[in-house]
């Protein structure tokens, strides 16, 4: 199973032609996406239409969700506080929730985002190859 990161969705839903798109076709056609709800909240809020929200959010609510317990939420704030100390700045909480959801659940996270990269590089993170 893969994670996806809401700018490959963005660009899936947009009918952007990128190989990321491509693997996350693979997956989908394969029953083998997950999702973890921030995603789903960060995908849905950049659609304007009423339509295009609700057709998006009956695709997204099919998927398995992933999600973190109270501990989990606590290594995410861990990975966060170790990426600082090696003065690896993260833009955002949600980004080091995700990886450590991706990480707590043994998922690879298909992202376009240098953040992840640079939080694979120092954390178990795996990234989808293409």
């Amino acid at each position: 199973m893969i994670v996806v990161d809401t700018a490959v969705w963005a660009d899936w839903f947009n009918g952007t032609d990128a190989p990321e798109v491509d693997r996350l076709d693979h997956a989908l056609e394969r029953h083998d996406a997950g999702l973890v709800p921030v995603i789903l909240t960060e995908v849905l809020q950049g659609f304007r239409a009423d339509r295009d929200f609700e057709r998006a959010r009956a695709l997204l609510v099919q998927l398995p969700v992933l999600t973190l317990d109270v501990e989990g939420h606590a290594a995410a704030a861990r990975l966060f506080r170790r990426l600082r100390s090696k003065g690896i700045t993260v833009r955002g909480t949600t980004d080091c929730i995700i990886a450590q959801t991706c990480m707590t659940a043994g998922t690879e996270l298909l992202s376009t985002d240098q953040d992840f990269a640079a939080i694979a590089r120092h954390a178990p993170l795996r990234l989808c190859a293409l």
